[in-house]
């Protein structure tokens, strides 16, 4: 299938792949996806992650930094509070905040946002005529819409989703998001957020949502949107789809998710 652009881009960038320990069965295939697939020079891949040995360990089998989150997000996870109808959402948040913080582990200005349960399994390039090639997705989920528009003052411009499991982001622009949301606030980004989350919903704000509709509005004619083509697997069908299904998979799918819900 022709995607409409092309499998090669000559922006080096660097990958940032935020994990926990029960991703570690998808990982590597994550890892090993992106090396295959991500069509522009790569740097280095991050894997931004809690002190866990078999993830250290797992880093080290793949030739990937391990960076310990605790130092890569101004707070600590344990000093979010974030719990809807018991549920504690601190985590899934932290990870949000992992995305905006590729300043701290990337040397490259373009860093690709990977999750760790999503896996690239044919050539995607997200640079195209100078321009950035963002994803968008079916899911159309209001609390993320109406966050951006308590953060930033300012209605989303994208009637599509950008929540596809990866995402192209520049230091720069993420930078002005940052200071834009606090010369708003007049408090650090990380703190507007976590005060501007839709605390009534388990998923009140989407970092791909935010950066996105940003770099719409502040940037216009910098980025081109393109059909994600994901397929979502249980993860107990994951080893026979990467045995013996990518080829036919491929030529309908970008990518192929194993979400730990989806068992």
């Amino acid at each position: 299938m022709n995607q409409g652009h092309p499998v090669w881009s000559h922006t080096k960038i660097d990958i940032v792949i935020p994990a926990a320990p029960k991703d570690i069965s998808v990982l590597p295939h994550t890892i090993e996806g992106a090396r295959q697939n991500i069509r522009h020079p790569i740097g280095s891949i991050a894997v931004v992650a809690p002190d866990d040995p078999k993830i250290r360990a797992l880093c080290k089998r793949y030739n990937c930094a391990f960076f310990d989150e605790s130092g890569v997000v101004p707070i600590a996870k344990n000093k979010i509070d974030y719990t809807v109808n018991e549920i504690d959402r601190a985590g899934w948040i932290f990870q949000q905040l992992i995305k905006f913080s590729g300043n701290i582990v990337c040397a490259e200005e373009h860093y690709l946002v990977i999750d760790a349960d999503t896996v690239f399994i044919r050539p995607n390039a997200f640079k195209e005529n100078g321009k950035t090639v963002f994803h968008y997705a079916d899911e159309y989920h209001l609390p993320y819409f109406v966050a951006y528009e308590r953060l930033l003052g300012e209605k989303p411009v994208s009637p599509k989703s950008f929540c596809t499991h990866y995402m192209l982001f520049e230091k720069t622009k993420v930078a002005q998001l940052k200071s834009t949301i606090e010369e708003r606030f007049h408090i650090p980004w990380y703190e507007a957020i976590l005060q501007h989350v839709d605390r009534t919903h388990t998923s009140g704000f989407a970092d791909y949502e935010t950066y996105g509709n940003f770099v719409l509005s502040h940037f216009p004619g910098q980025a081109v949107m393109k059909y994600w083509n994901n397929l979502s697997l249980t993860r107990s069908k994951m080893n026979k789809t990467i045995q013996t299904d990518l080829r036919k998979l491929a030529s309908k799918y970008n990518t192929v998710s194993f979400h730990s819900w989806n068992k």
